[in-house]
């Protein structure tokens, strides 16, 4: 069986994350997203897996190698510069061919079980594409599916005005499609008002031309769409809960004195963790991290090689590679109001919906002593912030305190 990963676009909702990485990398459970999809997917009967890739390719060119170690074939097809998700799908025409494939989103969990279960409806209904819909509180932020009473697609309604959704199933961004079908139609999609060509588009079109495409309708216990900095935190915290018993622990991890762990907590190779340390719960930290005395990291991800001295508060944060974190620093997590936390994305002001949220560190970023960073704030790689520093803006390399 084949499948098709989309990992060719940058990510940029996530950043400072993926100023210097595909998202498709960004850990959850200790482990990169794109490990997880491919993982799945051969759990659910995949050998052969063309990756579509991009931005930065090589890093992930460099992690997957050809998947031999994962039990399963890679080969890599090169997308160019993304124009849309039919036009990443397009590029794996001679991948694909006539056969039926699997398709997926690269930054998103994939739950074997799902998959073979849409495979099971695929053939059941006799379908030119199978979607999996996932059933969420929030449907206003995703593309809605409308389906009929029979449970096949009639419409979908991409990111409609919050009250106005025509239903609270959305799109999951894995589909099982019919090559011979897709490829035709994906030529004769125009382009969007964005400027991309649509997938969903070319969705609409078989689906007016009558043909089938069914739904498989799913909770969404299993399912995040890892597209902004909170998704990731909540999908490492649901990840621990569910791959980690206690706390696990890589090789050469030095203990130094009385350290509290409130699992679920997974520690990398190579790390160090200093007297009187509260590390947990929901805590990943990569390998190489160094976590002085009296430091207190709960709800976070921490990447490789990062220093984090003596008496610092993380919390509800992620901390990019290679940063030095000065003790004393605070990243506080809750507005003194009690308020939803907001965070600049792309440019726009954007409400987190969660009470408790930190801050997102950029890789190679430094911070200095007894600073303090107020909920929702990005700090871009390479930024300095001095110490006693009352961090209430973003910070780029260029910007000024």
């Amino acid at each position: 069986m084949k499948a098709v990963i989309l990992a060719a676009g940058l990510g940029s909702r996530l950043n400072p994350l993926t100023a210097m990485r595909p998202k498709h990398l960004l850990p959850i459970g200790g482990r990169p997203i794109l490990e997880y999809v491919v993982t799945s997917l051969r759990d659910a009967g995949v050998n052969h897996i063309g990756l579509i890739v991009h931005y930065l390719k090589e890093k992930i060119c460099s992690l997957i190698g050809d998947g031999g170690k994962y039990g399963v074939t890679i080969e890599y097809i090169e997308q160019g510069e993304p124009r849309g998700t039919a036009h990443a799908i397009m590029t794996a025409e001679k991948f694909i061919g006539n056969e039926t494939c699997i398709v997926v989103y690269g930054d998103i969990t994939v739950k074997s079980e799902v998959v073979r279960d849409a495979l099971r409806l695929h053939r059941e209904k006799n379908a030119a594409i199978t979607m999996v819909g996932v059933e969420v509180d929030d449907p206003w932020n995703y593309g809605v599916l409308v389906i009929d009473e029979n449970g096949f697609l009639v419409k979908v309604v991409e990111k409609p005005k919050r009250g106005e959704e025509p239903s609270n199933l959305i799109n999951g961004g894995i589909y099982i499609i019919e090559g011979k079908k897709v490829f035709p139609e994906i030529r004769k999609t125009p382009i969007s008002p964005r400027g991309e060509l649509e997938f969903t588009d070319t969705i609409q079109r078989l689906v007016e031309m009558g043909e089938r495409v069914a739904v498989l309708k799913s909770p969404r216990d299993w399912w995040f769409d890892i597209g902004r900095p909170w998704d990731l935190l909540e999908a490492n915290a649901k990840m621990l809960r569910e791959r980690v018993d206690g706390v696990e622990m890589g090789e050469n991890v030095r203990i130094e004195g009385k350290v509290k762990f409130i699992p679920p907590v997974i520690i990398g190779d190579n790390c160090v963790i200093k007297d009187e340390c509260i590390i947990g719960p929901s805590v990943s930290l990569s390998d190489g991290v160094k976590v002085g005395a009296k430091c207190i990291i709960m709800n976070s991800i921490i990447l490789n090689e990062t220093i984090i001295e003596g008496g610092c508060k993380i919390l509800d944060s992620i901390i990019g590679e290679k940063c030095i974190i000065e003790g004393g620093v605070e990243f506080r997590n809750r507005n003194p109001d009690g308020s939803t936390i907001k965070m600049n994305i792309k440019g726009v002001r954007v409400d987190s919906g969660r009470k408790r949220l930190g801050s997102i560190v950029g890789d190679y970023s430094f911070i200095g002593c007894e600073s303090i960073i107020l909920p929702g704030i990005s700090v871009y790689p390479r930024s300095v912030v001095p110490r006693n520093t009352l961090v209430i803006n973003d910070v780029s390399f260029t910007s000024s305190l």
